[in-house]
């Protein structure tokens, strides 16, 4: 089955910015855990229609998942995102014969697993996120885009989960290639969270309802290096300061004062002296501006980085 690119980038899109529950700046795993779940039952051939059933084996292979990826204080309960993946509104209850819609918002929180299978037959997926799901090379490129997007960090430890998969194994042992559109995905949610604003000098120009900006998404470690599309790892900036960043002249580094960043810039490379290189070491000693929310601020590891490689090339 074909696949279009517009369909991709939709999907990709939405599925980069899923709406998480949080403590503190620390986002919970549960619904890409579960969409990862129930791929790998569709890779298995244990869900073969779109009415996805809060079965004994989805709740095994979720904890499965969810063990990897777990942090801090959380918890396997499946019921959480099978019950709120319906505010992300492309999946909803299906509610058996007597029943009345059962949906994020309708109560006061999830139900149990028990009241749950009292209720409702399954979950059901709007009809083109199903039409990816349904392909195989489309699903495990959904795979790549969702590991990217929120598990960057356990790649490995998932790749070695998914081998366990003899169905899944030659098709989604976590390759190179990535989901068509992901470089679209990954460049609205860094615009949007920074506002359209370059981090380096505040510039913020758009046109036509912010469809069109001058700003451009970066990632601080290379996604060919890193293969992390987390928003923790990108940052917004305008063509010249990406230009710069990605040719090592400036970088945005830790603050040992505070949890945020500052720029610096390679003067082993740059004169003041020079009209357009006097722009670009203005910014010296200046705050990296952060996006409104805590959770979406430059990891250390990825300023670290950064910082790394303006020290070290030249």
């Amino acid at each position: 089955m074909a696949v279009g690119n517009e369909l991709w980038a939709n999907w990709l899109e939405r599925l980069y910015n899923l709406r998480r529950d949080k403590s503190g700046s620390h986002e919970r795993p549960h619904k890409p855990a579960l969409l990862l779940s129930i791929i790998d039952l569709l890779d298995r051939g244990e869900i073969t229609r779109n009415e996805i059933p809060l079965s004994d084996k989805l709740i095994e292979t979720f904890k499965r998942y969810f063990a990897v990826v777990r942090r801090q204080n959380d918890q396997a309960t499946i019921q959480n995102p099978f019950f709120y993946l319906s505010g992300d509104q492309f999946w909803r209850l299906v509610p058996k014969a007597g029943e009345g819609i059962y949906q994020a918002g309708a109560t006061s929180g999830a139900p149990s697993v028990a009241a749950l299978r009292r209720r409702v037959q399954g979950g059901e997926f709007n009809s083109g996120l199903w039409r990816l799901l349904s392909d195989p090379l489309a699903r495990h490129q959904l795979r790549e885009g969702l590991i990217a997007r929120y598990f960057p960090q356990d790649r490995d430890r998932l790749a070695a989960l998914i081998a366990t998969n003899p169905v899944a194994q030659p098709s989604a042992t976590l390759r190179e290639e990535m989901p068509p559109g992901r470089d679209g995905a990954f460049r609205r949610t860094i615009l949007v969270i920074y506002d359209f604003r370059c981090a380096a000098c505040g510039v913020q120009i758009t046109l036509e309802n912010k469809t069109v900006s001058l700003v451009e998404a970066a990632h601080l470690i290379p996604f060919s290096l890193s293969r992390n599309d987390q928003p923790t790892n990108g940052i917004a900036l305008c063509p010249n300061h990406h230009w710069a960043m990605d040719r090592h002249l400036i970088a945005p580094v830790p603050d040992r004062s505070k949890r945020s960043g500052i720029w610096r810039v390679n003067e082993n490379r740059l004169d003041n002296r020079i009209e357009g290189q006097r722009d670009l070491m203005a910014i010296a000693g200046k705050s990296v501006i952060l996006p409104g929310e805590e959770k979406f601020y430059p990891s250390l590891e990825s300023l670290r980085w950064r910082e790394q490689h303006l020290v070290t090339t030249y």
